[in-house]
């Protein structure tokens, strides 16, 4: 059966280390779509940061947002599938997450924007890579008491995400997580994302593929950290960049090259002349 979607993760597949989308990758995802085959992320981010991405990748119809929590029909508006933390979740995690030393972001249902302490996200470059320092600069609100922005917040939340400046802090909010009802992943080595149990990058591909009445037979994704594990699970043909972590290596069924050597266009390169199916 052939592949007509592509579930793509954006950090450390997508984008090479620079933060860039490669003129191979564009080209290769355009080929696939004009194939016929429908291309899209597969990403923690939500919409607001992913604008510039999408504005360079015009191919891409359908969305897969907040690490599967958020499915978006980019042409229509349509939200497809959602699936966020609840008010007093959202709430029960700011207050035992919020003490620590990390960059904690407010994913705020109203506007779609992620909130930040604002002397957080002034110092971003201490907690997280400098491409990811200044997209969070560029698209974050900075609010100045976030205590008083939560206690006022009535939304949901698609889910509570912090970069930490070492892992010893990363390990302590682990710490802190262990044994409560909630799916923890990450998606770069220093941080943490908290999700409601049960949603996951796969859960988020799988209601895309029913949505547009597609099997997992059908469905290739590409992924390089633990938090892609689900949707390669999910997908008949899964994908491990070169750079990818033992874990996902381990797990997908075939390995490209790495983000700096357009191992995501290679990929696609190959289904497309019929070598990987």
């Amino acid at each position: 059966m052939s592949i007509k979607l592509i579930s793509i993760d954006v950090d450390g597949t997508l984008i090479n280390r620079q933060g860039d989308v490669t003129p191979a990758t564009r080209s290769a995802l355009q080929r696939a779509a004009d194939a016929g085959i429908h291309v899209t992320l597969n990403t923690g981010r939500p919409l607001s940061e992913s604008g510039a991405l999408l504005k360079a990748l015009p191919m891409m119809r359908y969305v897969v947002l907040c690490t599967g929590a958020e499915v978006r029909d980019l042409k229509t508006g349509e939200t497809i599938a959602r699936h966020g933390l609840t008010n007093e979740e959202n709430r029960r995690l700011y207050d035992l997450l919020s003490p620590l030393d990390g960059m904690i972001q407010i994913f705020n249902e109203f506007d779609g924007k992620l909130y930040n302490r604002a002397w957080d996200l002034a110092r971003a470059d201490r907690f997280c890579p400098p491409n990811l320092a200044k997209m969070c600069r560029e698209t974050h609100v900075a609010v100045a008491d976030l205590d008083a922005f939560m206690d006022g917040y009535t939304g949901t939340a698609s889910k509570i995400h912090l970069f930490f400046p070492n892992h010893e802090e990363k390990l302590k909010a682990a710490a802190l997580l262990e044994g409560l009802p909630f799916f923890v992943s990450e998606s770069v080595p220093n941080d943490i994302e908290v999700m409601p149990l049960g949603v996951d990058k796969g859960t988020g591909l799988s209601a895309l593929a029913a949505y547009l009445n597609l099997t997992p037979a059908e469905v290739m994704a590409v992924g390089d950290g633990e938090n892609d594990l689900a949707m390669l699970r999910y997908a008949g043909l899964s994908v491990a960049m070169g750079n990818a972590c033992d874990t996902v290596k381990k797990t997908a069924r075939v390995v490209t090259e790495t983000n700096d050597e357009d191992g995501l266009a290679k990929a696609v390169e190959r289904v497309l002349r019929g070598e990987w199916r």
